[in-house]
């Protein structure tokens, strides 16, 4: 049996409801013997992409499971998808014991778990991500949904699988655009770690810095500390506020711009991982120009970013479209704009005391 790693999520407000993150190498051949473990289900309906699909359909065998293969992309997360996951769920005669299985990046993540929050008010939820991205960030947490035209996940629920299945397997087949992507994700923890809570003390940045070459190998032993790192992260942040009424906020860093420049671009311009790369420049450009840090450590986390070449150059946006835009985000409260904005080593704040030239200031990067 391959090497295995097991995480806890733990959440107090739902009568210490809590999953395992199951990190290791060719999960997928044991997949059904592990999601047995996790759900009494009956039925399946695994939900994926073309490209997932066309990759690892033969490997992920679940017997009574019915197949959803969606469109792959951003632009796909829609109620128009939505449907025909529910209707696939009907034809399928799933019953409110039974279980929908999320197989391939964020996109399918969200969409599969909003469904499954949706369908019959609640059935089992199980994750196996297939992306970078994924298995550091969007499968842990329950935070389900679709987007909306104005702004992306606009519309959606809080919904924790049953299990995390992170097979860092597949992530061969990722191509490096994609990979990139996920590691824009990792990168935002570098920069939070210290305002996550954890006890542990991962000095993750300097980290990020010495292996670099390795995780761009994809070496399986750092890749699967990496992932490890990200998820106990995340898992103490959501530990302390599952519904984002504060804490959990802080995983949103650069995503207040990001989410704009993806609903900007239609979602068909940049990866949700490039657009949250920028996102993170402009706000560590935002909190230079308030002062809530120093220019060393400014220069310091851009040199990050770009050592890790994520995207190639920040377009020009229209500063007022772009400002009216922001305001549509989750994160906005009372008519004011709030930022997660470095304010030392490694520690952010939640922010609302910004100015409109300060915002514009901050799109030049």
């Amino acid at each position: 049996m391959e090497k295995l790693q097991t995480l806890k999520v733990d959440i107090p407000q739902k009568n210490a409801y809590s999953y395992d993150i199951l990190i290791g190498e060719n999960l997928l051949s044991q997949a059904e013997g592990l999601i047995k473990k996790y759900t009494k289900a009956n039925k399946f309906l695994v939900v994926t992409n073309e490209t997932v699909a066309k990759l690892y359909r033969s490997s992920l065998k679940i017997q009574n499971a019915a197949w959803v293969v969606l469109k792959d992309g951003e632009e796909y997360k829609n109620y128009d998808m939505l449907k025909v996951i529910i209707d696939a769920a009907v034809a399928h005669r799933l019953e409110r014991k039974d279980c929908i299985i999320a197989f391939g990046g964020g996109v399918i993540g969200d969409m599969a778990g909003f469904a499954a929050a949706s369908y019959m008010r609640g059935v089992d939820f199980i994750q196996i991500p297939t992306t970078l991205l994924a298995q550091v960030d969007s499968s842990v947490g329950g935070k389900v949904g679709i987007n909306h035209e104005h702004g992306k996940n606009m519309i959606g629920a809080f919904y924790q699988p049953k299990v995390v299945l992170a097979d860092i397997s597949v992530l061969k087949t990722l191509d490096l655009r994609q990979l990139k992507t996920g590691l824009a994700e990792v990168l935002k923890y570098a920069l939070i770690e210290r305002t996550c809570g954890c006890e542990k003390n991962f000095k993750f940045f300097n980290y990020l810095k010495k292996y670099k070459d390795e995780i761009y190998k994809l070496e399986p032993d750092i890749l699967s500390e990496l992932i490890q790192i990200c998820c106990t992260l995340k898992a103490c942040v959501v530990n302390q506020d599952e519904r984002e009424k504060g804490l959990r906020a802080i995983l949103n860093f650069g995503h207040t711009y990001g989410h704009v420049i993806e609903t900007l671009t239609n979602y068909t311009v940049f990866t949700h991982g490039e657009a949250v790369a920028m996102g993170m420049k402009m706000a560590l450009k935002l909190s230079y120009l308030k002062g809530l840090i120093e220019e060393s450590y400014y220069k310091k986390s851009l040199d990050l970013i770009e050592q890790y070449k994520l995207i190639d150059k920040i377009p020009s946006f229209d500063k007022e479209r772009f400002y009216d835009e922001m305001f549509l985000d989750k994160k906005s409260q009372n008519g004011k704009l709030r930022f997660v904005l470095p304010n030392g080593l490694y520690t952010v704040k939640i922010t609302a005391d910004v100015t409109k030239e300060q915002i514009f200031q901050s799109l030049d990067v």
